[in-house]
């Protein structure tokens, strides 16, 4: 795929670069490049530290300029454009965050925050790559020990593999989540035996 937007180098790209999901995050660089009050592009996870296996989600934060948060939250459908679906997370009272998913055509879920750093209303740990806008975007956040991450992301995951009580009354991205999570729990275990 051609890419007129220059994606930051990382220790671990190359890696990254011959995964099924490559193509889905070159098309998400050019997006947010495209959005002006956007500053740039963190991705996060195992694609972060060049880990990532063929089901692992694209984790990022879509970075609003300083001030800029209600603009980019109001642009967020063009990053998700030309997804199969795409959905809005409630991540509770915290001021200039949202979350915004999808789920591509070719079965790559993107796990997306649009934030505005300044606001200190997410923590940000390593492994993170700045993958597109200046490396100083990391600067705004506020920074916390990996454990602090791990352990926030097993509670979650802890939660998302409990069945829920009425799957049909759960709203459809919270049930796309749960199958998703259901489906690559399946698909490692058979990997394993």
């Amino acid at each position: 795929m051609f890419s007129s937007v220059s994606l930051n180098e990382w220790p671990g790209r190359e890696a990254v670069e011959a995964m099924r999901q490559w193509s889905a995050l070159a098309a998400l660089a050019e997006r947010v490049a495209a959005v002006e009050c956007l500053e740039g592009l963190v991705l996060l996870g195992s694609f972060a530290s060049g880990t990532p296996d063929e089901l692992s989600d694209i984790d990022v934060i879509a970075v609003s300029k300083p001030g800029l948060f209600r603009q980019a939250w109001d642009e967020r459908h063009r990053l998700s454009e030309d997804a199969l679906v795409s959905w809005d997370l409630d991540l509770g009272s915290k001021l200039n965050v949202r979350g915004h998913n999808w789920l591509t055509r070719d079965i790559i879920k993107i796990d997306s925050t649009i934030l505005d750093p300044d606001s200190g209303s997410k923590e940000l740990a390593a492994p993170y790559v700045v993958c597109v806008g200046p490396p100083e975007i990391a600067n705004r956040f506020p920074h916390v020990p990996l454990e602090v991450v791990r352990e926030r992301a097993r509670r979650r995951a802890e939660a998302q593999n409990r069945m829920p009580v009425d799957p049909d009354a759960i709203p459809y991205g919270e049930l796309i989540d749960w199958k998703i999570a259901e489906l690559k729990n399946a698909v490692r275990r058979a990997l394993r035996t």
